[in-house]
């Protein structure tokens, strides 16, 4: 087994060798397509006219809608009063202290509370 493997390992170092040899060029580039066809340049008078189309677009996006800004939504309920959520606070306790004197709540509030499930 170990007389194949050798061999073989040669045989595929060799492959990979030949294979990045081939793979290289010769650095040089193609005249042809290595330049990029020459532009005249531009002048100040044509940079300060695009820069004027720039800033009225950036303007424009700016006052515009940002993308954090969307729809605002309506809360599921309408906002009480100060006074309202005072009153309907005093209603619940005083319903809950009858309710306790009266004996209809049990201490825990469930049933898998631990005084619950202690025996009488």
């Amino acid at each position: 087994m170990k007389k194949m493997l050798v061999p073989a390992c040669l045989a595929l170092a060799q492959m990979m060798v030949v294979q990045v040899a081939s793979a290289q060029s010769s650095g040089e580039a193609d005249p042809a397509q290595g330049k990029a066809r020459p532009t005249a340049p531009t002048t100040r008078a044509e940079r300060a006219e695009a820069r004027k189309e720039r800033r009225a677009d950036g303007a424009a996006a700016a006052r515009g809608p940002q993308m954090q800004e969307g729809e605002v939504r309506a809360t599921t309920a309408p906002k009480m009063s100060r006074e309202e959520r005072r009153a309907a606070a005093a209603k619940r306790r005083a319903a809950n202290r009858e309710a306790m004197k009266a004996g209809q709540l049990s201490r825990g509030g469930s049933g898998d509370a631990p005084e619950k499930q202690k025996k009488p």
